[in-house]
């Protein structure tokens, strides 16, 4: 049984791919940088000064503050997944069991993006981007949201839509959950994944 659930955020909880990849492709197009779709998914992920990095912009600092000015222009297309609220609502109600956040957001964004869900009130503990020396795939943010949880490897699990986030988990010594809800390709993670979860109420069956 496991009683520390470790959630990512970006492609986990909230569907915010439409509005990170739209946002991007106008950020690079306004740079006369043409990608498609399918090319800015590639990294959708990974941080975003990593992600700038990957398409070889030489000052992504900058680049980074142009591309999250775009974001509220495709903020109506965010939500939450279907079925998530229920499930965090469940394991929040159970005896023993602890619900933590590590995400590559930072604290602001994190406040942005979950302002109109109102389901950070569910979780014990938040690791955001800046907190850690390193970020995914290391394993530091998760480590440190095992010890603000004050939990043990073997009940815990980090549960995430990314081949960055297992890296990250299992460099922490923790199983990974794949949120194959959120993503369009699973053969990536070449079954290295402990559990997959083709919808968020499969997460529940860890309870018993």
């Amino acid at each position: 049984m496991k009683k520390n659930f470790i959630f990512d955020v970006d492609g986990t909880l909230l569907n915010t791919e439409s509005m990170y990849m739209k946002s991007l492709q106008v950020t690079l197009e306004a740079h006369d940088i043409h990608k498609t779709y399918a090319e800015v998914y590639s990294i959708f992920g990974l941080p975003s000064l990593d992600a700038l990095e990957f398409f070889g912009i030489v000052d992504a600092q900058k680049m980074q503050k142009e591309w999250q000015s775009h974001y509220h222009d495709f903020w109506n297309e965010v939500d939450l997944f279907a079925g998530i609220e229920t499930i965090l609502d469940h394991l929040h109600n159970q005896p023993d069991v602890q619900l933590g956040i590590v995400t590559s957001n930072t604290k602001q964004e994190f406040e942005d993006h979950l302002d109109q869900f109102n389901i950070e009130k569910y979780f014990n503990s938040f690791t955001f981007a800046g907190e850690t020396a390193q970020m995914k795939p290391f394993p530091d943010p998760i480590l440190r949201a095992m010890e603000l949880l004050n939990a043990i490897p073997d009940e815990s699990i980090y549960i995430g839509d990314s081949v960055h986030d297992m890296y990250a988990a299992h460099a922490a010594g923790l199983d990974f959950g794949l949120a194959a809800w959120g993503i369009q390709d699973v053969n990536k993670f070449n079954d290295d994944q402990e559990y997959t979860f083709k919808k968020p109420s499969d997460i529940l069956h860890l309870l018993k």
